[in-house]
Protein backbone atom coordinates (compact mmCIF):
# COMPACT_ATOMS: atom_id res chain seq x y z
CA UNK A 1 0.00 0.00 0.00
CA UNK A 2 3.31 2.75 0.45
CA UNK A 3 4.87 1.57 -2.48
CA UNK A 4 1.61 2.83 -4.65
CA UNK A 5 0.92 5.81 -2.53
CA UNK A 6 4.58 6.72 -2.72
CA UNK A 7 4.82 5.74 -6.87
CA UNK A 8 1.45 8.52 -6.85
CA UNK A 9 3.05 10.81 -5.17
CA UNK A 10 6.25 11.07 -7.20
CA UNK A 11 4.30 10.98 -10.39
CA UNK A 12 2.16 13.80 -9.26
CA UNK A 13 5.36 15.53 -8.45
CA UNK A 14 7.37 14.68 -11.25
CA UNK A 15 4.58 16.86 -13.14
CA UNK A 16 3.74 19.49 -10.67
CA UNK A 17 7.63 20.39 -10.28
CA UNK A 18 8.02 21.58 -13.85
CA UNK A 19 5.46 23.98 -13.57
CA UNK A 20 6.31 25.28 -10.05
CA UNK A 21 9.98 25.88 -11.65
CA UNK A 22 8.53 27.54 -14.73
CA UNK A 23 6.86 30.67 -12.33
CA UNK A 24 9.82 31.06 -9.95
CA UNK A 25 12.16 31.14 -12.88
CA UNK A 26 11.16 33.38 -15.81
CA UNK A 27 12.55 33.74 -18.75
CA UNK A 28 14.39 36.61 -18.02
CA UNK A 29 15.61 35.15 -14.81
CA UNK A 30 17.15 32.27 -15.79
CA UNK A 31 18.95 34.37 -18.83
CA UNK A 32 20.26 36.12 -16.09
CA UNK A 33 21.83 33.46 -14.11
CA UNK A 34 23.90 32.43 -17.48
CA UNK A 35 27.06 34.55 -18.44
CA UNK A 36 28.97 34.88 -21.46
CA UNK A 37 32.48 36.31 -21.75
CA UNK A 38 34.97 36.30 -24.29
CA UNK A 39 37.77 33.56 -22.80
CA UNK A 40 40.43 36.01 -20.84
CA UNK A 41 43.16 33.65 -21.47
CA UNK A 42 45.21 33.39 -23.90
CA UNK A 43 43.75 34.81 -27.16
CA UNK A 44 40.15 35.49 -26.86
CA UNK A 45 39.71 36.58 -30.47
CA UNK A 46 42.05 35.52 -33.29
CA UNK A 47 42.06 37.44 -37.09
CA UNK A 48 44.31 35.38 -39.53
CA UNK A 49 44.23 37.92 -42.82
CA UNK A 50 46.35 35.19 -44.44
CA UNK A 51 45.65 33.47 -47.45
CA UNK A 52 43.27 31.45 -46.50
CA UNK A 53 41.63 34.35 -43.68
CA UNK A 54 39.55 33.29 -40.79
CA UNK A 55 38.18 34.31 -37.67
CA UNK A 56 37.44 32.12 -34.15
CA UNK A 57 36.87 33.39 -30.74
CA UNK A 58 36.79 31.44 -27.85
CA UNK A 59 34.00 31.94 -26.04
CA UNK A 60 33.19 31.18 -21.95
CA UNK A 61 30.02 30.15 -20.66
CA UNK A 62 29.04 30.28 -17.26
CA UNK A 63 25.79 28.87 -15.82
CA UNK A 64 24.33 29.95 -12.49
CA UNK A 65 21.46 29.12 -12.95
CA UNK A 66 20.55 25.12 -10.52
CA UNK A 67 19.37 23.39 -14.28
CA UNK A 68 20.97 21.23 -16.86
CA UNK A 69 21.45 23.69 -19.71
CA UNK A 70 22.18 22.45 -23.38
CA UNK A 71 23.77 24.83 -25.63
CA UNK A 72 21.92 23.99 -29.06
CA UNK A 73 22.83 26.74 -31.11
CA UNK A 74 25.25 29.78 -31.33
CA UNK A 75 25.38 33.30 -33.66
CA UNK A 76 27.55 35.50 -33.67
CA UNK A 77 28.47 38.63 -35.44
CA UNK A 78 32.15 40.23 -35.32
CA UNK A 79 32.45 44.01 -35.82
CA UNK A 80 35.41 46.02 -36.84
CA UNK A 81 34.49 49.46 -37.85
CA UNK A 82 31.79 47.75 -39.54
CA UNK A 83 30.54 43.85 -39.48
CA UNK A 84 33.65 41.87 -40.55
CA UNK A 85 32.10 38.65 -39.78
CA UNK A 86 29.45 36.09 -38.81
CA UNK A 87 30.08 33.33 -37.12
CA UNK A 88 27.23 30.16 -36.74
CA UNK A 89 27.42 26.62 -34.97
CA UNK A 90 25.32 24.03 -33.98
CA UNK A 91 27.47 22.15 -31.48
CA UNK A 92 25.54 20.68 -28.80
CA UNK A 93 27.17 21.68 -25.34
CA UNK A 94 25.74 20.26 -22.24
CA UNK A 95 26.66 22.88 -19.39
CA UNK A 96 25.92 21.66 -16.10
CA UNK A 97 24.51 23.78 -13.04
CA UNK A 98 27.30 26.17 -11.61
CA UNK A 99 29.87 25.25 -14.28
CA UNK A 100 32.19 26.69 -17.17
CA UNK A 101 32.15 25.72 -20.45
CA UNK A 102 34.17 26.71 -23.00
CA UNK A 103 33.36 26.91 -26.78
CA UNK A 104 35.18 27.61 -30.07
CA UNK A 105 33.11 29.59 -32.63
CA UNK A 106 35.21 30.07 -36.15
CA UNK A 107 34.32 31.81 -39.41
CA UNK A 108 36.05 31.68 -42.79
CA UNK A 109 36.84 35.29 -44.02
CA UNK A 110 36.50 36.70 -47.98
CA UNK A 111 39.45 38.74 -49.86
CA UNK A 112 37.57 41.71 -48.85
CA UNK A 113 36.92 41.24 -45.45
CA UNK A 114 40.69 40.38 -44.75
CA UNK A 115 41.62 43.62 -46.74
CA UNK A 116 38.78 45.78 -44.13
CA UNK A 117 40.61 44.07 -41.12
CA UNK A 118 44.50 45.26 -42.25
CA UNK A 119 43.08 48.73 -43.38
CA UNK A 120 41.75 49.67 -40.06
CA UNK A 121 42.65 47.20 -37.22
CA UNK A 122 44.20 49.82 -35.33
CA UNK A 123 41.13 51.92 -35.42
CA UNK A 124 38.74 50.51 -32.73
CA UNK A 125 38.54 47.48 -30.46
CA UNK A 126 36.37 44.91 -32.25
CA UNK A 127 32.92 43.98 -30.85
CA UNK A 128 31.22 40.43 -30.72
CA UNK A 129 27.84 40.50 -30.66
CA UNK A 130 26.30 37.08 -29.61
CA UNK A 131 22.99 35.10 -29.39
CA UNK A 132 23.16 31.55 -27.68
CA UNK A 133 20.07 29.41 -27.40
CA UNK A 134 19.53 26.64 -24.77
CA UNK A 135 17.52 24.18 -23.76
CA UNK A 136 16.27 23.09 -20.24
CA UNK A 137 14.23 20.98 -18.23
CA UNK A 138 11.39 24.13 -17.77
CA UNK A 139 12.06 25.95 -20.55
CA UNK A 140 14.65 27.12 -23.36
CA UNK A 141 16.07 30.28 -23.13
CA UNK A 142 18.26 32.83 -25.80
CA UNK A 143 20.92 34.85 -24.16
CA UNK A 144 22.11 38.37 -25.96
CA UNK A 145 25.53 40.24 -25.37
CA UNK A 146 27.27 42.43 -26.81
CA UNK A 147 31.07 42.02 -25.93
CA UNK A 148 33.76 44.50 -26.54
CA UNK A 149 37.65 43.36 -26.26
CA UNK A 150 41.50 44.15 -25.97
CA UNK A 151 42.18 40.70 -25.68
CA UNK A 152 42.31 39.85 -29.79
CA UNK A 153 45.39 38.84 -31.57
CA UNK A 154 45.90 39.60 -35.36
CA UNK A 155 47.97 37.37 -37.62
CA UNK A 156 49.24 38.53 -41.00
CA UNK A 157 47.15 41.58 -40.64
CA UNK A 158 50.12 44.25 -41.09
CA UNK A 159 49.45 46.38 -44.48
CA UNK A 160 51.20 45.66 -47.58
Amino acid sequence: MFEAIRSWAVKILAKIMPSIFRWIYSHEKLAGLVDVTINSENDGVVVNCSELSDARAWIEITNLSPFNLKLVGTEAVLYWVGRVAEFQSLQRIDILPYTKQKLLIESSLNESQAAHIRKNHASDNPRLHIKLYFESSIRDIEKHRDMQTTNIRLLNCENA
